[in-house]
């Protein structure tokens, strides 16, 4: 009888187990009230990164490190039938991805070379006929007009991880290219509900994948750092926290108060 209820117990645990493991990771469903202002946390470890959903409708991003704190983003945010986050920025464009190939479209002046920019991919692929190429060569694809050593890095096209980039992944490059131009997108962030323990975390959508992974691997009892999803994603805080650690550090900045800080002499 002991041993049958011991059975049971253990079988019983072992479900449960299994159960909470094909949760986490999993899209969530938590629904965002507008009744309050909310306050979300990613936790990078050297550095902050918070999300302010204001009631109205409004929201900010906010950057801190250890010397400073900075407005990032700002802009109208919505919560669709899926319950993902719709960030509509009003300052910046969202990234260009394709694969392991990203062009960084923050600043949005780089709309205006990103036509060209997508010539001199092309001249490259119609110039060389190789399968792959090295990562370095791949970064140094600029745009026309740039005057900088040749044999530097020009960050129009950053290489993530990889150390070879296939010839299909500069060819899909260029497809993501065609598709971002015309779009009436191109403003529109996106964060994703994902199951994390005992509560929910929204990532950026072209972090899912990965964030998924980790999450899988913490279960799987990998050598990943502990709570290593943590800095892919933003978890809910309360306003005495975020208050609390944003006054820590400086006095926030909006971008325009940080670029010029940034351009005074002597000051890091």
């Amino acid at each position: 009888m002991t041993h049958s209820i011991k059975y049971v117990l253990l079988t019983v645990s072992g479900i449960l187990f299994f159960l909470a493991g094909s949760m986490a990771g999993a899209e969530g469903d938590v629904r965002i009230s507008r009744d309050r202002t909310m306050y979300f946390k990613h936790d990078g470890g050297t550095f902050a990164h918070y999300l302010e959903l204001r009631a109205d409708g409004s929201y900010r991003r906010i950057a801190r490190g250890y010397q400073y704190v900075e407005v990032r983003d700002n802009g109208r945010w919505q919560q669709n039938n899926a319950h993902k986050l719709l960030l509509r920025s009003d300052q910046h464009f969202r990234n260009i991805n394709s694969g392991d190939l990203l062009i960084p479209m923050r600043d949005r002046d780089r709309l205006k070379t990103l036509p060209d920019l997508r010539q001199r991919i092309q001249n490259v692929l119609k110039a060389n006929r190789a399968q792959e190429f090295l990562a370095e060569d791949v970064e140094r694809i600029r745009e026309t007009g740039v005057s900088a050593d040749s044999n530097a890095k020009s960050n129009d096209i950053i290489v993530l991880g990889s150390k070879r980039v296939n010839r299909s992944d500069l060819e899909k490059l260029l497809v993501a290219i065609d598709t971002f131009l015309p779009s009436g997108e191109k403003n529109l962030f996106t964060l994703v509900p994902l199951e994390y323990k005992t509560s929910t975390i929204f990532v950026d959508d072209d972090r899912t994948q990965l964030t998924k992974s980790i999450i899988a691997g913490e279960l799987a009892g990998s050598s990943t750092s502990a709570h290593a999803a943590d800095k892919y994603g933003y978890h809910e805080i309360d306003a005495a926290q975020f208050d609390k650690e944003l006054k820590e550090a400086r006095p926030v900045l909006s971008q325009p108060e940080m670029s010029q800080r940034e351009k005074q002499p002597g000051q890091d």
